[in-house]
């Protein structure tokens, strides 16, 4: 099997040539796969043993991979069926229990007890698909000119004030006025010399 491969020179180099390692077993198993798997499409064959289905079985049951340069490529392949069946049985789980708990909450409905029926129902209610009772926060956002904003500002400053409040048409070009100079300063300590003379 011959793998050709090409340099990318528009990928920068990275600062640490350590080798970076999944931190999950699940994740190192998925990249042991997703290795094998390449390899695999370019031409790799390979042939699932009985060994290598002992060696998945306790790679699962440990939750340890041995390491990348002694495993096999069928204990890789073998590993991801049983991680992925895992994977679905656990979700398949969740939905059972789920249907569980809303087939019971539907015998609960029809209860004797008002109390036990309402609570039932409210709890069918707060099912995610059905969503009756969630709380929801709607934020509307309505944008307005500086023209409308400046009415509102005038009419509420005008309740208030009793006048007009601005007289001046706020798009009136602003003119600066010039500072007046500042007066001299007087010299301070002869007069302080003056008074402790007498």
């Amino acid at each position: 099997m011959t793998l050709h491969i090409t340099p990318d020179n528009s990928t920068p180099l990275p600062s640490d040539f350590a080798p970076e390692s999944p931190k999950s077993f699940r994740e190192q198993a998925n990249a042991y796969y997703n290795t094998v798997k390449e390899l695999s499409d370019n031409g790799l064959e390979f042939e699932l043993t009985d060994l290598d289905k002992k060696d998945s079985h306790v790679a699962v049951t440990t939750n340890t991979l041995p390491p990348s340069t002694t495993i096999r490529p069928g204990t890789i392949v073998n590993l991801e069926a049983i991680l992925s069946t895992c994977d679905q049985e656990l979700i398949d789980v969740s939905r059972r229990l789920r249907n569980y708990v809303t087939n019971k909450l539907l015998v609960e409905t029809t209860d004797e007890d008002a109390k036990v029926r309402l609570k039932s129902l409210e709890l069918l209610g707060k099912i995610g698909e059905v969503g009756l009772f969630v709380e929801r926060k709607d934020i509307t956002i309505t944008t307005r000119t500086q023209a409308d904003i400046n009415t509102e500002l005038e009419k509420t400053l005008e309740l208030y004030l009793g006048r007009k409040p601005f007289e001046v048409p706020l798009e009136a070009e602003y003119t600066p006025v010039e500072k007046p100079e500042a007066p001299e300063e007087v010299e301070e300590s002869a007069e302080v010399e003056d008074e402790s003379d007498d």
